[in-house]
């Protein structure tokens, strides 16, 4: 009798051990992006701010047209799964900003193309 309540606890202790490795497992790995991302965005900042300080603004603008495009093709590539409150978050920013972009095409045109 004692040994089976003693095998249950440890079966029972394994059990929640797998549960929780699984969770940071997922958190891990869902954050890993993220993170990524965060640094190339400050590796390019750091380049255009260097282009910039060295007199070479074009350099630095097409530096970060580039890296506005790739950010928007990764985020078009990898869109997270969404709510119904998520969703109409993200309508109302896109149709905010690229009701501005609408507005300032031609500006913007000049500068990323």
């Amino acid at each position: 009798m004692k040994s089976k309540i003693i095998f249950s606890i440890f079966v029972l202790l394994v059990f929640l051990s797998g549960i929780g490795v699984g969770m940071y497992g997922n958190l891990a790995a869902g954050a890993s992006p993220s993170v990524s991302q965060l640094w190339a965005g400050a590796k390019e900042m750091q380049g255009a701010i260097s282009y910039i300080d060295q007199q070479k603004p074009d350099k630095a603008r097409s530096l970060l047209c580039n890296s506005i495009k790739t950010r928007v093709v990764i985020m078009d590539f990898a869109q997270p799964i969404k709510t119904n409150v998520s969703s109409n978050q993200v309508d109302e920013l896109e149709n905010y900003v690229f009701g501005e972009i609408e507005k300032n095409k031609k500006e913007l045109s000049a500068l990323c193309i």
